[in-house]
């Protein structure tokens, strides 16, 4: 990590933007699996939790990239 330029901020970035939204929608879907067990809610767990871990991490990358490392000419 050391060769990663401001890791503190990506790490506190990940945490707010990835970690707890996720966490959040995994705490929902499970509870919503949980409550009428079959396939269709099973499948919406997996893939909701997948989809928004996908577009949050991406978001979180490129607000990163965009601001931890702008172009120099």
């Amino acid at each position: 990590m050391k060769d990663v330029p401001h890791w503190q901020w990506l790490m506190v970035m990940y945490f707010l933007l990835v970690a707890i939204p996720v966490y959040m929608v995994h705490a929902q879907l499970k509870k919503r699996a949980f409550a009428n067990r079959n396939f269709t809610n099973l499948l919406l767990y997996f893939v909701g939790v997948f989809l928004s871990a996908f577009v949050l991490h991406g978001f979180t990358m490129w607000l990163y990239f965009t601001f931890f490392f702008p172009v120099k000419d």
